[in-house]
């Protein structure tokens, strides 16, 4: 009987160690595998970057939207026991420390840096990095756009960044330890740089949305932007000097044409019903100035008579003109006060689109009693300045009204009605059935 329960001890062992076997040899592969994936490499095999010694707050403009940042050279998924080291192809153009992290640009040029591992008395290359060193560099689009600006105080800021505005110039791969001095041929023409991150963002509005827009939009980085401020009309020219380890060059140059307020056209049209921003009546406009806009022999007791009208928007802060009646009217603007500085004076005439034709979507439409639909039509062109009507010719059926601008269709009970559209000379017939759900 003891023997017999001893057998049978063993048989159990047995099956508990063929049991873990199998269990050995059915999960072993998986971590085989899961271990080879974790094989150790370098985290950039690629880096541009400008001279000078990086770090985590390093950014530079690529162009004038992007930027680039510093970024640490370090190791993958390394090995636990395992020693690791960088080394550069040539340290006249980029250096590292031994352990890696951030490069240091020493002057224009390419590289490469080679992470080695030593692993139980083994070396082994882990991965490589080819590095190109750029100089700082002028870019300026005097010779690219034919523009000129405004006499007074203007710059490139964070809404200007935002909204893609191409600068007079940026620096390409600025140096992030270097200096740079900005010289204007002119006492009539003066110009600094300006630092610009997301806490100046409260800086250039005070709309908190567009704050927050702004802030996102620049993340942790920085770029540098200028202010500057024109006396008089003319032509100026800034030289950009840079200077590093107590070198100075100069990068280059770059011209600025500043012009006074002129009228920005002496003839304007306005299709009827249309709105006008009143600025965009002027060329360079000064910021901060105001400007009069006289409607010759405005009609003031019968307000409708007139071809043009104008109202002030508080929200944005601007005058607009609005085409209310065909005609052409003269409207002379002064800066500064009602009898100020004559700028010049602009005929504007406002003119009508006729209609030349509708098109229906479809000639008939079946609707349901109670519930909403539309009948779809286009207009040739689409901005006639003829007014449009719609009609039935069966209410109790179908029922239309306007509402502040827009036309209802109501379908009130079972039936049929022609709809009619008119516009100009030109009209067109929808046929509506009206039926129960």
């Amino acid at each position: 009987m003891e023997n017999q329960k001893r057998r049978s001890i063993r048989f159990l062992a047995l099956i508990v160690f063929c049991a873990a076997f199998l269990a050995g040899n059915f999960f072993m592969p998986e971590k085989v595998a899961e271990a080879a994936t974790k094989k150790a490499s370098i985290s950039a095999t690629k880096m541009t970057i400008p001279i000078g010694k990086m770090n985590s707050k390093t950014y530079w403009n690529v162009n004038p939207g992007e930027l680039g940042n510093a970024k640490q050279l370090t190791v993958k998924n390394q090995i636990k026991g395992a020693v690791y080291s960088f080394t550069s192809s040539n340290t006249k153009v980029v250096k590292i420390n031994k352990n890696g992290g951030y490069l240091t640009g020493i002057k224009a040029g390419t590289a490469t840096i080679t992470c080695s591992q030593t692993y139980k008395n083994k070396k082994t290359t882990v991965g490589t990095c080819k590095v190109t060193v750029k100089s700082a560099v002028l870019k300026s689009f005097d010779d690219v756009y034919d523009d000129a600006y405004a006499v007074g105080n203007n710059g490139y800021n964070l809404i200007s960044y935002y909204a893609c505005v191409d600068p007079l110039y940026y620096i390409g791969y600025r140096n992030p330890k270097a200096t740079y001095t900005l010289t204007s041929d002119s006492k009539d023409f003066s110009i600094k740089e300006v630092k610009y991150d997301a806490s100046n963002a409260k800086d250039v509005t005070n709309d908190k949305d567009y704050q927050e827009v702004i802030e996102d939009y620049i993340g942790k980085g920085y770029f540098y932007g200028y202010q500057y401020e024109a006396k008089k009309a003319g032509t100026y020219k800034i030289t950009i000097k840079e200077t590093y380890n107590k070198k100075t060059k100069t990068l280059g140059s770059f011209k600025v044409e500043i012009k006074d307020t002129c009228i920005s056209e002496p003839k304007q049209e306005l299709p009827l019903g249309d709105y006008l921003n009143a600025l965009a009546l002027l060329k360079y406009s000064k910021e901060s100035t105001s400007y009069y806009f006289n409607i010759e022999e405005f009609d003031e007791t019968n307000i409708e008579n007139n071809a043009l009208l104008c109202y002030f928007e508080e929200s944005v802060n601007s005058l607009y003109f609005y085409a209310n009646k065909a005609g052409t009217v003269n409207v002379t603007i002064r800066e500064g006060s009602e009898t100020g500085k004559e700028i010049g004076t602009v005929a504007v005439t406002v003119y009508e689109v006729p209609c030349e034709s509708i098109t229906l979507e479809s000639d008939e439409v079946t609707a349901y009693v109670d519930d909403y639909f539309e009948i779809n039509y286009d207009l040739e062109p689409y901005h006639t300045t003829d007014e449009v009507t719609i009609e039935s010719d069966n209410p109790e059926v179908l029922k239309v009204v306007c509402e502040d601008g827009y036309w209802n269709y109501m379908p009130l009970k079972v039936g049929e009605a022609n709809v009619t559209i008119k516009c100009g000379s030109h009209s067109a017939v929808c046929k509506v059935v009206v039926a129960e759900y």
